[in-house]
């Protein structure tokens, strides 16, 4: 199956914070945007996503949904991440190959 690329807009200082901890964890944004992506198609929905909101009628379930949410986000430090060809190259060297792949350069 052929890669393709998601870009997602960010605060700087968010991204850093973001990638120390999923560095910390064994992991990179592509590895934890391709789990979460694993996650949606799996449930099916969102929900994993939301906060539970006491004040609604389904807060229980909500509150429930959102353990095992956390749950899944405790399971993504495993000792065995996902290996993909781009954790050992550079932003740069990514562009390249890419670049390379739909013969640009």
């Amino acid at each position: 199956m052929a890669d393709a690329m998601v870009t997602g807009r960010m605060p700087s200082q968010k991204k850093h914070a973001g990638n120390s901890i999923l560095k910390d964890a064994g992991l990179n944004a592509s590895q934890a945007i391709n789990l979460m992506y694993s996650k949606l198609i799996e449930e099916r929905s969102t929900d994993f996503l939301k906060e539970p909101d006491a004040a609604s009628s389904g807060g229980a379930a909500n509150a429930a949904k959102w353990k095992a949410a956390a749950a899944f986000i405790d399971s993504l430090a495993s000792p065995t991440p996902v290996k993909s060809r781009f954790d050992a190259m550079t932003d740069s060297e990514i562009k390249m190959d890419r670049l390379r792949a739909k013969k640009l350069v």
